[in-house]
């Protein structure tokens, strides 16, 4: 009988073994489990964090901003192109006709209202951003006011503005005095430019004050840009002080080192397309629509006005001239002179395959162009590039920019 006893308590007790060595390997085995989850847990966010930390370096790099500036009674919308280190001014003219929402129905009584109708009515940057988005079928990123005091100061602060003037102009001080500038270079200070700026009365059109008012805004740019860096940082962050704005110095300071290698001939301005009626200019939605898609290509866009000292032309064949000047030693300037979004840069590509060296992609506002034309600053060059395209037509002369090949790309050649 107790033999009995003694081998039952035997099977017991390795019974009650096993089930320790089973709950213990359960046991190691939830630990290792919960370990290896937490590791590949942690190594997935470690992964994840890297992948958003490339995504944003990335974004950062190709950012592109627009923001919308109030200056007293003028509108100026500034693009900055991050990736091509590209600055455009597009000056807004006062007699644009805009179509309104709710809210501008409601300051104004209309649905429709001038540019300076609108800014009568209201101060709010907000409201004025909305019906200048509506109107252009665009996304404003930031907006800015400054009065007429502090953008005079900040003019005044910015440096030397020197513009050559190609007729006299005369405008209203804040004292309704009237001010002379004679023809030709003026060194302009802060209350000059805004007078010049606020007051298109001696203009013979709205559309050549606007054209003044772009090429001011990228003289003072350029003066700015030749302080220190770090000068150049301050003054960004006394502009920002001085401005009422939605955004802040430490939104922008990322991009201020690059803004500030902007070139000088990549701070450019653009004209809007529309037409003059009798109750005011009308903008020409199309060409906006495809103004703003090329500011905001990945190629980035710019504009220039071309000026022709020789308008000696000639039509080339397609053959390449054996006794033609190499074109691939001399920096080239591409315009987009179509409504094709992006043609410029898919040309900077394909060229800049070939060998040729693009130094920069414009946008050209001159009209639209169906061949394909190539401007030259001397008798000779560029005869190595018509091969690329279908009907192009060789011209002498030169370009604001200073390039000394420019090819105005035509809509027969697009690719």
């Amino acid at each position: 009988m107790a033999r009995r006893v003694r081998g039952k308590t035997g099977a017991g007790a390795i019974i009650l073994r096993i089930l320790v060595v089973i709950i213990l390997m359960a046991i190691f085995g939830v630990v290792s489990f919960i370990g290896s989850k937490a590791f590949f847990a942690n190594r997935f966010k470690k992964d994840k964090k890297a992948e958003i930390a490339e995504q944003l370096k990335k974004e950062s790099k190709e950012h592109v901003d627009i923001t919308l500036t109030r200056v007293d009674t003028q509108l100026i919308i500034r693009v900055y192109h991050n990736k091509n280190k590209q600055m455009i001014f597009v000056p807004v003219r006062k007699d644009m006709v805009l179509d309104l929402d709710s809210t501008g129905e409601e300051l104004t009584g209309s649905t429709t209202a001038t540019v300076e109708e609108l800014l009568a009515k209201t101060k709010d940057m907000k409201i004025i951003t909305k019906e200048i988005e509506k109107t252009f079928s665009i996304s404003i990123s930031n907006y800015e006011r400054l009065t007429a005091s502090k953008f005079t100061k900040m003019v005044d602060a910015a440096g030397d503005v020197n513009i050559d003037l190609s007729t006299a102009v005369s405008y209203k001080d804040k004292n309704s005095m009237t001010v002379h500038l004679t023809e030709g270079s003026n060194d302009l200070n802060g209350s000059e430019v805004l007078g010049i700026m606020t007051d298109s009365s001696s203009f013979d059109s709205e559309s050549e004050h606007s054209k003044l008012i772009g090429e001011l805004m990228c003289k003072i740019a350029i003066s700015v840009k030749k302080q220190t860096l770090k000068e150049y940082k301050a003054y960004a962050k006394e502009y920002i002080n001085a401005a009422t704005c939605n955004y802040s110095y430490s939104d922008i300071s990322e991009y201020l080192t690059r803004m500030h290698a902007i070139d000088d001939k990549d701070f450019t301005y653009q004209i809007i397309e529309g037409t003059e009626g009798s109750q005011g200019f009308t903008v020409d939605k199309s060409a906006v629509t495809s103004l703003f898609n090329e500011l905001l290509s990945e190629s980035g866009s710019g504009s220039t006005s071309t000026t022709e000292k020789s308008k000696k032309e000639k039509t080339t064949a397609k053959s390449t001239d054996s006794t033609a000047v190499s074109s691939k030693n001399v920096g080239i300037e591409i315009q987009n002179s179509t409504k094709i979004s992006g043609l410029a840069g898919n040309w900077k590509e394909k060229l800049t395959s070939a060998g040729y060296s693009v130094d920069s992609v414009l946008n050209n506002t001159d009209g639209e162009l169906t061949h394909t034309k190539i401007i030259v600053a001397e008798d000779g060059m560029g005869k190595d590039l018509k091969s690329y395209f279908k009907n192009p037509k060789i011209t002498t002369g030169t370009v604001d920019s200073g390039a000394k090949i420019c090819i105005i790309l035509g809509t027969e050649d697009e690719i």
